[in-house]
């Protein structure tokens, strides 16, 4: 019988990245660009070119498409290299002491140290070291399809769902989060008449447009079509949690329907990832809104 070794988040770090690359987390003062320090030496070799005589150079030139061609190699494995290295090295901050029995998968691993390599901008790399992190301290936590989605995502887009996140409510009953922005009565000729039967919020005054959300949808973080809530029950209260303010209310009419955008499974997986903040004056444009349908005790 095995025994399973307990270990904090930062020691399943260094064992991870010693079992399955073959060495320890870098520290801060060796994980150094080296790549930078190769193109230099290029720049280097080029200066002292115009140097030589034009026999040695002639001779170089015949020979130089071959160098050329192992030094592009050798500093892509290097940036490569230190690409995983960096996230390594940030994934750190995000590991904590507490006690994990469970091992990432090596598996998991070995495609996650595939896709970080050719990651070079700083804040994608933190994204990818915090989804390394959030694996150890939770294996299982994020899956291969939320990674490879993750890979095709520019910074922009990571800042649309950023602005996205911003927005996310939870209804207690009903995962993963919404973005609420409208309702409809149904079932009331008097207030259709009137053009009061439904309300609609413009997210862009918040900072999610809509270009944005369609890119959302096409990246498979939001769902494809605006969703509606079953019918709300007169009489009934309705709580929601925006980040973690509790919005109560108590439902005015019958038919009431709310309206929003729904994130999927795996875009769910990421939201906790990012560092959004509430918006008071979403909530609070929010509770206007439906304030003509249901009637909150107390406005935020």
């Amino acid at each position: 019988m095995t025994k399973i070794q307990s270990l904090s988040g930062q020691q399943r770090l260094h064992q991870l990245a010693r079992r399955q690359l073959g060495q320890s987390v870098p520290s801060q003062r060796t994980a150094t660009p080296i790549v930078d320090q190769v193109h230099l030496s290029g720049k280097q070799q080029v200066a002292s070119q115009d140097k030589l005589p034009e026999a040695v150079i002639e001779a170089d030139t015949e020979d130089t498409l071959l160098h050329r061609a192992q030094r592009r190699a050798q500093m892509k494995m290097e940036r490569q290299q230190f690409n995983l290295e960096r996230v390594l090295l940030l994934a750190q901050e995000f590991c904590t002491d507490q006690i994990i029995a469970q091992e990432v998968d090596p598996d998991w691993f070995h495609q996650f140290s595939e896709l970080v390599q050719d990651i070079s901008t700083h804040s994608m790399q933190k994204l990818w070291a915090k989804i390394l992190a959030g694996e150890i301290m939770a294996p299982g936590s994020f899956s291969l399809k939320t990674l490879m989605l993750l890979r095709q995502m520019s910074f922009k887009d990571a800042q649309s769902l950023q602005a996205a996140a911003s927005l996310s409510c939870r209804n207690k009953s009903a995962e993963p989060s919404h973005i609420y922005f409208g309702y409809v009565q149904r079932g009331s000729f008097w207030r259709w008449i009137r053009g009061k039967n439904r309300g609609m919020l413009n997210l862009s005054q918040f900072g999610l447009t809509y270009p944005q959300i369609l890119t959302l949808m096409d990246l498979g973080l939001l769902h494809q079509s605006e969703i509606e809530s079953g019918e709300l029950i007169k009489g009934k209260p309705f709580q929601w949690l925006y980040h973690q303010q509790c919005l109560e209310g108590v439902v005015q009419h019958s038919g009431i329907v709310l309206q929003y955008y729904k994130f999927t499974a795996t875009g769910a997986e990421l939201l906790p990832l990012l560092s959004s903040s509430p918006q008071a004056a979403y909530s609070q444009a929010l509770q206007t809104l439906l304030n003509e349908v249901i009637t909150f005790p107390t406005q935020v």
